[in-house]
């Protein structure tokens, strides 16, 4: 099995709005919820892309035990991933990424994250450009 790289990048989401733009990176294995629903709405059977240009589908949400000490700290479950034997090149990913964020108001923020996205040398700058 293929050890997945962190940070990765959402590729599944259809189109990028204010309301979903936190939800195209993410920066470790775990889910931040105890709600099934909402990892099935927002991550099950999305495809992501690794900072190694990797591609992987999440297919499972692995729950921890809780016990009372759980009650006082934030729930995180860790996500399964699967190894695709997809690929995508870094021009496309950029391409992939610029079409996506047409949607999205024209502010500071937009501008730097496309030139950020322009100026990437590999999928880690890619990602963490954003």
């Amino acid at each position: 099995m293929n050890k997945i790289n962190f940070p990765v990048l959402n590729i599944s989401i259809n189109e990028l709005n204010l309301e979903n733009v936190s939800e195209i990176i993410f920066y470790d294995i775990y889910f931040y919820s105890n709600s099934y629903d909402l990892f099935e709405k927002l991550r099950l059977n999305h495809k992501i892309v690794d900072s190694k240009g990797n591609i992987f589908k999440i297919v499972k949400l692995q729950k921890k035990e809780r016990n009372w000490m759980s009650f006082f700290k934030q729930s995180k479950h860790e996500m399964i991933f699967e190894l695709l034997e997809e690929k995508i090149d870094l021009d496309d990913l950029k391409d992939f990424m610029l079409e996506k964020m047409a949607n999205l108001e024209e502010n500071e923020y937009k501008l730097k994250w496309i030139e950020n996205i322009k100026k990437a040398k590999n999928f880690d700058e890619l990602i963490r450009g954003a």
